[in-house]
């Protein structure tokens, strides 16, 4: 019985027309290649260089393939396979092809000239050199010429030519030549050329050519060429070379060559090129240009701002500033161009105008409008001995 329908499958399989055998598609259009087809109109099973296949198709080497749909399994790559077109599950020691649509696995790797598309993973790298959109997972490097759009994750690195948007995590770095937005992880380093926006982290640095926001965080430095917004966190150091806004703190310094807004925490110093609002701590100086110091400034060093200083000033050994309407407090000494306010210090200098109270060893103001309290004080617009005197002093008008 056996025998008999292994011959009657033979002689059927002899007496298909070539149509059944799949060597012509629809219209008449040749499946193309050297192959053994099994089906109707380029659809069904292929084994060999079918172009055009639709079904399941298993090839050692794919050579000037066009178009296959459903399931294609190569083992090896060839260089002249840039425009081939696969849509579904393809599988490889490393395919290689014009774009992938679907789910593409590499063993060794899979590279595309034009792009992939869906879930992607090669052993080694995953390599485009159009954009990479979908589940993007390569054991050592990801590299898309274009964008990469998605969840991305190379061993070693991610590298984007284009934009870099989803979750995009390198194993030592994440690099993009335009901007990042999303969960952005670089195991040694994060870098944009363009703009950087979401959850931004660098295992040593995170570095963007335009702004940064989000929550940004670097073992050891924070460096963006424009704006840095939301939560900023450095091991040593952290610089905006536009205002920075939120909390933000590192080990060592604090830079902006913008505005400082929010809290602002460095263990050696905080820097505001223009400005300084909220909270500013640093471990041996708060310093500011270009617009005040408004909020409370903290350091054991020196409170330093060439415009003015509104709010509460704290320095172990100065505080120094062309305008003062708030609360300075020194150890060692306070030198204000104009006070309105209180002055706390072993020495408050006060060069042009007091307008409340200095509290110290020695008190000076060029014009006093308030009062002096300390062991002496000067009071440059008072009259005779009452220009100097010791304990207290005062010029009431």
């Amino acid at each position: 019985m056996a025998r008999r329908t292994l011959c009657l499958l033979t002689a059927s399989l002899l007496l298909l027309p070539p149509a059944l055998l799949g060597q012509e598609g629809d219209g008449g259009r040749s499946c193309g290649g050297s192959a053994f087809n099994l089906g109707v109109g380029c659809s069904g099973l292929s084994v060999g260089n079918s172009h055009w296949w639709n079904g399941l198709r298993f090839n050692a080497l794919d050579r000037d393939v066009e178009r296959i749909n459903g399931i294609n399994v190569t083992f090896w790559r060839h260089e002249d396979n840039d425009r081939a077109e696969y849509n579904g599950l393809s599988v490889g020691v490393v395919p290689d092809g014009g774009s992938f649509r679907g789910l593409t696995i590499g063993i060794g790797g899979a590279v595309a000239d034009d792009g992939f598309t869906g879930l992607n993973i090669g052993g080694l790298g995953l390599i485009s050199n159009g954009s990479v959109t979908g589940v993007n997972v390569a054991g050592l490097g990801l590299v898309a010429n274009g964008s990469l759009t998605g969840i991305n994750v190379g061993g070693l690195g991610a590298v984007a030519e284009g934009d870099m948007v989803g979750i995009n995590l390198g194993g030592l770095g994440a690099v993009s030549s335009g901007s990042i937005a999303g969960i952005n992880i670089g195991g040694l380093g994060l870098v944009s050329s363009g703009n950087m926006t979401g959850i931004n982290v660098g295992g040593l640095g995170t570095i963007s050519s335009g702004s940064m926001r989000g929550v940004n965080i670097a073992g050891l430095g924070l460096v963006a060429s424009g704006e840095m917004l939301g939560i900023n966190i450095a091991g040593l150091g952290t610089v905006a070379s536009g205002p920075m806004t939120g909390v933000s703190a590192a080990g060592l310094g604090l830079v902006a060559t913008g505005q400082m807004q929010g809290i602002s925490i460095a263990g050696l110093g905080v820097v505001g090129s223009g400005g300084i609002q909220g909270l500013a701590v640093g471990g041996i100086g708060v310093i500011a240009s270009g617009a005040p110091i408004t909020g409370i400034a903290l350091t054991v060093g020196e409170v330093r701002d060439s415009i003015g200083i509104r709010g509460v000033a704290v320095g172990g050994y100065r505080v120094r500033t062309e305008y003062l309407q708030g609360w300075a407090t020194a150890i060692a000494w306070t030198r204000i161009g104009t006070l309105e306010g209180v002055s706390i210090a072993a020495y408050n200098r006060i060069e042009r105008e007091q307008r409340g109270l200095t509290l110290g060893v020695f008190n000076q103001a060029e014009e006093l409008h308030g009062v002096q309290i300390g062991v002496l004080n000067y009071a440059g617009n008072n009259e005779g001995i009452t220009r100097w005197l010791p304990i207290i002093n005062m010029h009431l008008d």
